[in-house]
């Protein structure tokens, strides 16, 4: 063999042998079809709390006890009182409405109160319930509520259970 030929063969050789050793580095990565892609959160930062605003306060009067006692006209009965208190909160704030309510001259008792509006909680009353008012009394309640998680826009409705 003359020692161009050699030459040629050897450079061919280590042409293979340097194709076999850095062609597996050359390639670009290729994705699989099972690569895990984490969920992405707050991409555009984060959102912003439910918009609740109501407009007014339906307050349900419900009477269950009797039209007299011991004899004496109570004078009770069912009613709704549209009251025009209003307020803008954000979701899920908590807030206070405060009612005045009188007893006739028959004795009341305040059996309980909830909030029939979707989303809206009635957290606590105070004073506690069931209270009862005397003959011709008067007493201050305030009603402990939080705001719902998502936008509201529209009245409020709460109940007042009675006899």
């Amino acid at each position: 063999m003359e020692t161009s030929q050699i030459i040629i063969i050897a450079v061919v050789i280590l042409v293979v042998l340097a194709l076999i050793v850095f062609w597996p580095f050359g390639k670009s990565p290729t994705k699989s079809s099972n690569t895990y892609v984490p969920a992405q959160t707050n991409v555009s930062g984060p959102s912003a709390p439910a918009s609740v605003s109501f407009y007014a306060v339906n307050v349900q009067y419900v009477y269950s006890g009797p039209p007299n006692k011991n004899g004496v006209s109570c004078n009770y009965n069912s009613y709704t009182y549209v009251d025009g208190q209003s307020a803008t909160l954000n979701g899920t704030q908590p807030f206070n409405l405060q009612y005045a309510i009188s007893s006739s001259q028959c004795p009341m008792t305040i059996v309980s109160a909830n909030v029939s509006t979707p989303g809206f909680q009635m957290n606590s009353v105070v004073p506690d319930l069931p209270f009862t008012l005397p003959p011709n009394s008067n007493a201050q309640f305030q009603f402990n509520m939080r705001a719902p998680a998502t936008d509201f826009y529209g009245p409020l409705t709460i109940s007042i259970h009675y006899n």
